[in-house]
């Protein structure tokens, strides 16, 4: 009972917020496990009034929610939490809504786990078959990084295109599309990555050896030289995880 207190005195701010406020709430309840899969959700009403909202708006989430594939509405049943393993877990909002959660060690080690299993490969490809433009991408994008130097901040924006330009040198269509798909997660692991302390700089020497395995057109060592960064990658991420956990709440 106090939990469900906790949540409706959690939302003033929400009924200043308008309808993509009321989407965020709800998700973030949905996403959390507050309702189960195939569990039934509060009628609009109810909702409304745990809120502090208009029913329309109530409405307009619920609507964006069903768009996003985790609700869905059906005659005599309600509304529905679809379940989880239909969820489109790299759909931006999804994933954002996702790693506000309390569990974001297992949601990084998921995030590790694709990138281990993508990335690798797109050198290993970028190494054997990219045109020399696309080569010049990615290190156009590495001499941003390094021009950011500790800059963590001014460093995750050209650490992402430097990921996502290796997945475009590939020429694979739809490795180039997943890397549109992939953006929301590489962001939530360079979250955590960049922000340890030395990491931007740290992290440079193995972009470079990617790099320059990918020009020396060497698909194996390309390859083994991502599988290093990505270590490092994920060592980062688990002290970024270990270090939010120990943080005292606010």
């Amino acid at each position: 009972m106090s939990d469900h207190k906790e949540n409706i005195d959690a939302q003033p701010a929400v009924s200043r917020r308008g309808p993509l406020a009321v989407t965020e709430a709800l998700a973030r309840r949905v996403v959390a496990g507050e309702w189960g899969d195939g569990a039934a959700l509060p009628t609009e009403m109810e909702l409304a009034e745990q809120l502090g909202v208009a029913r329309t708006s109530v409405r307009e989430a619920l609507t964006r929610l069903k768009a996003k594939g985790l609700i869905a509405s059906r005659q005599k049943a309600g509304t529905r939490v679809l379940p989880r393993d239909q969820w489109n877990m790299l759909d931006e909002d999804v994933l954002r809504w996702a790693w506000s959660g309390n569990d974001r060690a297992q949601m990084a080690r998921h995030l590790m786990q694709l990138r281990r299993i993508v990335e690798p490969a797109a050198c290993e490809i970028a190494a054997a078959s990219a045109p020399d433009a696309s080569i010049a991408a990615i290190e156009r994008a590495y001499r941003m990084m390094d021009a950011a130097g500790m800059d963590a901040v001014a460093y995750a924006g050209p650490d992402l295109e430097f990921h996502r330009a290796i997945l475009s040198a590939t020429g694979n269509p739809f490795l180039v599309a997943f890397g549109a798909t992939i953006e929301a997660a590489l962001r939530t692991s360079f979250e955590l990555s960049t922000r340890q302390p030395g990491a931007p700089r740290k992290s440079l020497p193995l972009h470079r050896a990617v790099l320059d395995q990918i020009w020396a057109r060497k698909p194996a060592e390309a390859r083994r030289a991502m599988e290093e960064l990505l270590g490092l990658t994920e060592s980062n991420i688990q002290r970024g995880v270990a270090r939010a956990a120990a943080a005292p709440s606010p």
